[in-house]
């Protein structure tokens, strides 16, 4: 599991909801809103997948956005909210400057 950023290949982000059920994505406001929105409509023809887009405050990157498959995760559920604290925890903002992509 990783981060993405707005130039990882989207079929990428859409086989990791696929797998993990989540995705988080680096970046202000606007190029991960748009990042998701792409997201979110690649993964339409996929039946039984509910992604929503949403955003968590975390210690290393301030805050990250992240699709979520809503048929495999509840909004509040500590799980999801666990998983965004630990990609937070393993890509702090350095390594995003330094390597634009990030290793799963």
């Amino acid at each position: 599991m990783k981060i993405f950023g707005q130039r990882d290949n989207i079929y990428d982000a859409v086989d990791a909801i696929l797998t993990y059920g989540v995705v988080a994505i680096h970046g202000t406001k606007t190029p991960a809103s748009l990042y998701s929105e792409r997201l979110i409509k690649c993964l339409g023809p996929y039946r039984g997948v509910e992604p929503v887009c949403a955003y968590q405050t975390v210690p290393n990157n301030g805050y990250l956005y992240y699709v979520y498959d809503a048929r495999r995760y509840h909004p509040e559920d500590e799980k999801l909210r666990q998983i965004i604290l630990d990609l937070d925890a393993r890509y702090s903002q350095s390594q995003f400057a330094r390597h634009g992509a990030h290793p799963a």
